[in-house]
């Protein structure tokens, strides 16, 4: 699924990934001004010794920080969806576009009538050229790389 990610994909994906970091960037400076809550309770009951208070404290930095990265995956995935709905339904309109134009010109050549220029192009769908696009580059990389790896020098 992820092989499949168009160019357009990953230029929204990589910007939304830099608005995440600047997010989490201001965030962390945010809490870097708070007062810090030197009486936030740890535990309850019993004896607390301090390197058990820091290693609570490390665990629960860590839990927060897997879930910020956690909301940063989902983020990045339902953009990556967005993006790929959003291809899949320009490509609906040029369907439609497309066998809009075919009945144009199959009523203008029964009557007989000149064709005008605009109906002669077919109207492509943007869905196919980007995964096309995006075939073709990944074939010419993997050519490219294979050629050079079949190379051999001799030294005598």
């Amino acid at each position: 699924m992820l092989n499949e990610v168009t160019g357009a994909e990953r230029v929204l994906a990589a910007g939304q990934l830099q608005e995440l970091d600047l997010q989490a960037i201001r965030q962390q400076v945010k809490n870097s001004k708070k007062k810090r809550g030197g009486r936030g309770r740890l535990q309850y009951g019993g004896e607390l010794v301090a390197s058990e208070a820091h290693e609570l404290q490390a665990q629960k930095a860590e839990l927060q920080a897997q879930k910020l990265a956690a909301t940063e995956a989902r983020k990045l995935c339902q953009a990556a969806n967005r993006a790929r709905k959003q291809l899949c339904r320009a490509g609906i309109e040029a369907w439609k576009q497309e066998r809009l134009r075919k009945k144009s010109l199959a009523t203008l050549c029964g009557l007989g009538l000149p064709i005008p220029p605009e109906l002669e192009d077919p109207i492509t769908d943007p869905e196919v050229e980007t995964e096309s696009e995006y075939e073709s580059a990944s074939e010419g990389g993997r050519g490219s790389g294979s050629e050079r790896g079949n190379e051999e020098v001799i030294i005598l």
